[in-house]
């Protein structure tokens, strides 16, 4: 990661964290979401794909019977 995407990416996280941003957090978000995907490789992006078709994201289902 370039050092000037990095810090775009730390100062977006302030402006997500900030009281007085003019934009909600899901805006800064986003936009950290847009700079980082850039650096995925077509097989890193694939994983992203999978992982949210497969809603890897939630937690384990117990199922008590």
């Amino acid at each position: 990661m370039q050092d000037y995407d990095l810090l775009d990416v730390v100062l977006l996280c302030q402006a997500a964290l900030a009281q007085d941003s003019p934009e909600p957090p899901e805006f800064y978000i986003n936009q950290i979401l847009n700079r980082c995907f850039a650096y995925l490789t077509s097989e890193q992006k694939q994983e992203v794909e999978v992982y949210l078709a497969e809603k890897k994201y939630l937690p384990p289902v117990d199922l008590i019977l």
